[in-house]
């Protein structure tokens, strides 16, 4: 999620502490601090793109590390706020690191929460990146605070929220197998949440010969196909993965597509991470270039954008 999705967040679950609206009151500010605290991994940007992407919600992400920052975060808020055991803004801090892990889980770009015992992001496909719903019911429960009522009307409100895009995702995933594929034509069809339209959501539909990315509108009842993409043998499949590209492929995302060329006497190979699209093309990319032996004479790795070259 975005970080002010996350602020918020966090503030609504301090302010279940009472007290004011106000830096002053330290639980609110310790949960709110905790909140966005696991995305001080944005000092990987320092070192690039690349660097960034490979550790961005990885080891501040996880369980362990969500210990490890609150208990920073409590020592550094002991200093302005000594009302307060040092206990008690732990506490309130991991809460907030907690929900931040939660809605960061929620969306399709994962968190590796369970690190050290598993590398793996994971994730629920449940909200976008920037949900409005998510913050106006943030700005409502602040706004109700203000008025002096301590409920729990939005929280349950939001439950029902998740709960509906968890039932439209589903439906969305049945009319996809249902419609679109064979029952033994694919492998697995993945939904993930399209912008901030509950309503519409991307699809990929794996297939042995090829993948097929689109677009579905519970709404109107129509579907949109973005790309048919033709899968690779698997001799070439498992070679390809095993490249240094294919390993930063295989961490980054688990939909990613691969697919090849002949050029001379080179082999191109181009990786696409299928999860995000800008207009008529995927977000990451890359490129792997083999000689006759297939042996690696370049690899780079495309974030963001095609002109956008890191060589690995």
């Amino acid at each position: 999620m975005d970080p002010i999705s996350h602020g918020l967040v966090g503030m609504v679950l301090g302010l279940k502490a009472g007290g004011a609206i106000s830096l002053t009151n330290g639980l609110m500010m310790a949960s709110l601090v905790g909140s966005v605290l696991p995305d001080l991994d944005i000092v990987f940007q320092l070192r690039g793109d690349f660097a960034y992407l490979q550790q961005h919600r990885g080891i501040s992400h996880s369980l362990p590390g969500a210990v490890f920052l609150s208990g920073l975060g409590a020592i550094t808020l002991s200093c302005f706020y000594s009302g307060y055991s040092l206990m008690t803004l732990f506490s309130w801090v991991l809460l907030g690191v907690v929900s931040h892990l939660f809605m960061d889980v929620l969306n399709s770009y994962g968190a590796k929460v369970f690190w050290p015992l598993s590398s793996r992001k994971h994730m629920l496909n449940l909200l976008p990146l920037i949900d409005p719903v998510l913050i106006l019911l943030c700005f409502l429960s602040i706004w109700r605070y203000s008025l002096g009522y301590q409920d729990f009307l939005i929280s349950l409100v939001f439950a029902c929220y998740l709960l509906l895009r968890w039932f439209l995702r589903f439906l969305a995933k049945h009319l996809i197998e249902g419609r679109l594929v064979k029952k033994k034509t694919y492998l697995r069809v993945c939904v993930l949440p399209s912008a901030m339209d509950p309503f519409r959501w991307d699809f990929i539909i794996e297939q042995r010969k090829k993948n097929i990315v689109g677009s579905i509108n519970l709404a109107k009842g129509s579907y949109k196909m973005f790309q048919r993409l033709k899968c690779e043998k698997e001799e070439i499949r498992t070679l390809l993965a095993e490249t240094a590209l294919g390993q930063v492929f295989r961490d980054f995302t688990p939909f990613f597509h691969v697919s090849s060329e002949k050029k001379g006497d080179k082999l191109i190979c181009h990786f696409m991470d299928l999860r995000y699209r800008v207009k008529n093309r995927f977000l990451h990319n890359g490129t792997l270039v083999l000689n006759h032996k297939f042996e690696v004479e370049e690899a780079i790795f495309q974030p963001y954008s095609m002109s956008h070259r890191i060589y690995l």
